[in-house]
């Protein structure tokens, strides 16, 4: 029986769809129709020369597919055509105008050690190791320490010592507690001994970093071996065994509690337990009513009390916040893609100081009147400073070169305006935090400061410091770009240098500070 032909005007018998070159028509024998030329053609140095393809032999399912080859080629030259035209044009200039933006901002440490001009220093192990991995000692934290006795560290005289410490080297970087009622707390805690209340939770948290709190000259190193390490742990340990109980309850000395726990954790360079802490005092955050509503001029309808708690409600955000974004990107974690400069979820407000009546004031010292002064004229020049730094930062990612121009010139252009908005911020430093001394004389807060400023003009060089590395090709601009790299350099040395009385400082910082100082050294080996 005969099969019934196919429905369809594209199905029909195929023909032969290729024809032999003239070569091996004239011999009469059979061609593969390679190309460029047929396998006999090639065996005896002949030219073979092939028919232009008869297309209708093929059907119309092969034509399609030809068609859009065809357009696919045409495409593709004209891309090419393009290219060419944009290199004939920028000439000698084509490095900085195909500049990488992912290179603009400072890099982090595992992506310098990749560098080309690094690999060499290094094994093909520590190229695929973290350049500072994490690692969780929480077992070692409760079987290493034995527990409080609560005797000896609870002695009223110890413990003035321990709060004029915890206040005079950790407050003044992060004001987010009560003086007076502070010591308040920690005064009843003393006298009527340990229980499992917040209270009692907060006061332990004080006394350990208290402990381990030292000025920034003049005092060793606080080694994990000495009694004041392991005293300040046996503290913690007991603080941690109430930290649970607090879980939930989304309340302020939660929230401080929570970070203090996290400030505890970035002294003993824990930093992964610290992120975990600051993220949790951060979720707590997030219920107080004075962050939710802050855009309807939430404190004017406030009493003297609601103030002074919203206050301190966003003291302890801001200082949670600005922890874990300092500490977030360097731990590379999965999920966290966020740069190092990103102002996604930057709050949008600075932190109100508490205002204390006439008659809290009459009651403190004017000890414990000036620290206050000089900790919040530090905190919101700190905070003012992380935002010029991420602002400028921004701006040099996501510039646009001018018509005629290319990238690192347009950055460059920026350069002044950049250098004048720095200037600036440091003229308006109040004289408690002032910069112009000389960093030799410089108390814990305005090391700090001086620190996060020498971030911000190596955020204003990097471009350049990257471009003089990176073999630079010769450019009209060369002079310049090679002036600006010089400068980010020197800023490189300048920070090894600045730095060199914390490096054997415990501190909130002092991981971040040796993690920059060790990009600094390893862009200067370069």
């Amino acid at each position: 029986r005969k099969r019934p032909a196919p429905r369809g005007s594209a199905s029909y018998s195929r023909k032969r769809a290729v024809t032999a070159c003239q070569v091996c028509r004239a011999r009469r024998t059979k061609c593969d129709n390679l190309k460029p030329s047929c396998s006999f053609c090639l065996k005896v140095g002949a030219n073979c020369i092939q028919s232009p393809v008869d297309l209708s032999s093929y059907d119309p399912a092969s034509l399609q597919i030809i068609q859009r080859l065809d357009d696919l080629e045409h495409l593709i030259r004209g891309i090419r055509a393009n290219s060419d035209a944009v290199v004939s044009n920028t000439g000698a200039t084509t490095a900085p105008a195909t500049l990488d933006r992912s290179r603009l901002s400072p890099c982090p440490i595992n992506d310098i050690l990749e560098w080309d001009l690094l690999k060499t220093l290094c094994g093909q192990q520590q190229i695929n190791a973290h350049a500072f991995p994490c690692t969780v000692s929480g077992a070692m934290h409760m079987t290493s320490t034995s527990p409080m006795s609560g005797h000896d560290e609870l002695e009223p005289h110890r413990m003035r010592i321990l709060l004029d410490n915890f206040f005079n080297y950790v407050y003044v970087k992060n004001p987010v507690l009560d003086e007076p009622r502070t010591r308040q707390i920690v005064s009843r805690v003393c006298l009527h001994g340990i229980d499992w209340s917040p209270e009692a939770c907060l006061a332990l948290l004080v006394c350990a970093l208290g402990t381990i709190a030292t000025p920034l000259h003049g005092c060793g190193y606080i080694s994990r071996d000495s009694d004041l390490y392991q005293t300040a742990e046996s503290f913690f340990l007991a603080a941690k065994k109430r930290l649970g109980m607090l879980l939930g309850t989304s309340s302020l000395i939660e929230a401080q509690c929570m970070f203090l726990a996290g400030v505890y954790m970035m002294c003993t360079f824990q930093r992964l337990s610290a992120w975990r802490f600051f993220m949790q005092s951060l979720a707590c955050c997030q219920t107080f009513e004075s962050l939710k509503a802050f855009r309807h001029n939430y404190a004017d309808h406030l009493d003297d009390d609601g103030r002074r708690s919203a206050a301190a409600e966003q003291a302890i955000y801001w200082s949670a916040w600005k922890s874990e974004r300092e500490i977030h990107f360097d731990l590379d974690l999965p999920g966290y893609l966020f740069s190092e400069i990103d102002m996604s979820g930057y709050p949008p407000f600075f932190p109100t100081p508490p205002q204390d009546d006439e008659q809290s004031i009459s009651t403190l010292s004017s000890e414990t009147e000036c620290r206050k002064q000089a900790s919040w004229y530090f905190y919101l020049s700190e905070i003012s400073l992380l935002r010029l730094r991420r602002r400028i930062a921004n701006e040099i990612k996501s510039c646009e070169p001018d018509e005629g121009s290319n990238l690192l010139e347009k950055i460059a252009s920026m350069v002044p305006d950049h250098e004048n908005q720095v200037q600036n911020w440091a003229n308006t430093l109040p004289e408690s935090v002032c910069l112009e001394a000389p960093a030799e004389e410089d108390e814990i807060c305005r090391f700090v400061l001086r620190g996060h400023l020498i971030n911000v003009h190596e955020s204003i060089y990097w471009p350049f410091v990257d471009w003089a590395i990176s073999s630079p090709s010769p450019s009209d601009h060369s002079m310049l770009f090679s002036e600006l790299a010089r400068k980010g350099i020197q800023q490189h040395v300048e920070r090894i240098r600045t730095n060199r009385p914390g490096f054997q400082h415990r501190h909130h910082g002092t991981f971040g500070m040796i993690v920059s100082c060790t990009r600094s050294a390893l862009v200067l080996l370069a």
